[in-house]
């Protein structure tokens, strides 16, 4: 079985003519290929632009589209409590989990928070590229549409006064904190006030691919003391420096998924695949490849209890450790 921490194909669909998850030709991830695949549990991220007009309605707009394609779908159920992933899998059902990716459509209002988590939002990526009312992103001068700095990460600046409220918020509420994409300032910004176990939805080792929106030895060793994971993404830039090599998936993802098991612990890994966010010429094309990735595990000398933990067992133990 596969938990899956992040894939934008919610915003994919969204913009996308024609798509659906029901059967979706161009995606990466659609209810076809997750049931190919032996899905456990899928998240679902919404990403708004930060210079979206109105975020708060562009966000209900996507959250509204969330519901309705499952009303077309026969074997996916969204998550609503935590006791909602062990009835969908009693009942053959995969899961489908609501996430934010960038927190900027909260506006720095603690109300909007409020009304996500009433709607079913279950775990929040505090930024992406930019800064927000909630912190800083890892890309120290990120200018969209050209190349950022991968390879600097921001030591400085992290959590806003808003930020520091808002990882409090969510821990009493039980919403996942989620801190891929924000700054190495704000990853121990995040981990000096949770009181819960955190994700990194889909960030890799930095000590494998320098790439700042990876983990550092340290940050992986934090990550491992608050009893969190990090997702495993199968973007060819964060799996190699060399991008070329990084198409690779299988091969790169192994070595991460390797590395970090020998500094922490298998306890501390899970999948994070950003499809329908990555390339599509990579051996993990979409969602259905994910059983070779498992079969490379199973080569590698993994266990059957450690692939069953980073296949879908430690995503599982965060959510139960954090939502109601």
């Amino acid at each position: 079985m596969i938990f899956d921490l992040h894939c934008d194909t919610l915003w994919k669909i969204q913009n996308t003519k024609d798509e659906s998850l029901q059967k979706g030709a161009s995606l990466q991830i659609d209810e076809e290929k997750l049931t190919v695949g032996g899905y456990f549990a899928q998240c679902f991220a919404m990403y708004v632009p930060a210079d979206t007009p109105e975020p708060k309605r562009a966000l209900d707009r996507l959250i509204d589209r969330y519901y309705a394609e499952f009303e077309k779908c026969q074997n996916i159920r969204p998550v609503y409590a935590f006791n909602d992933f062990l009835r969908n899998q009693k009942d053959g059902k995969i899961s489908a989990v609501l996430t934010m990716e960038d927190a900027c459509s909260l506006q720095g209002n603690m109300q909007n928070l409020y009304a996500a988590y009433e709607r079913g939002v279950k775990m929040i990526a505090l930024t992406w590229n930019f800064p927000n009312e909630v912190g800083y992103p890892n890309y120290r001068n990120f200018v969209r549409d050209k190349k950022p700095d991968m390879f600097t990460p921001e030591t400085e600046r992290g959590l806003t006064d808003f930020g520091f409220s808002l990882v409090e918020e969510m821990n009493r509420l039980g919403i996942v904190v989620d801190v891929s994409h924000l700054s190495d300032k704000g990853f121990y910004d995040v981990l000096s006030v949770t009181k819960k176990p955190i994700m990194a939805s889909h960030s890799n080792a930095r000590g494998v691919c320098r790439n700042v929106r990876n983990l550092s030895d340290d940050m992986l060793f934090a990550l491992a003391d608050n009893g969190g994971v990090t997702g495993i993404n199968y973007a060819a830039g964060f799996l190699c420096e060399d991008e070329q090599k990084g198409r690779q998936t299988i091969a790169y993802a192994v070595e991460h998924i390797r590395y970090i098991r020998d500094k922490i612990g298998a306890e501390h890994i899970a999948l994070g695949s950003d499809f329908d966010g990555i390339q599509t010429d990579i051996e993990l094309s979409d969602c259905s490849k994910i059983p070779l990735l498992i079969e490379s595990l199973e080569r590698a000398k993994f266990t059957s209890d450690e692939i069953e933990k980073i296949a879908y067992k430690n995503a599982l133990r965060v959510f139960r450790d954090n939502i109601q």
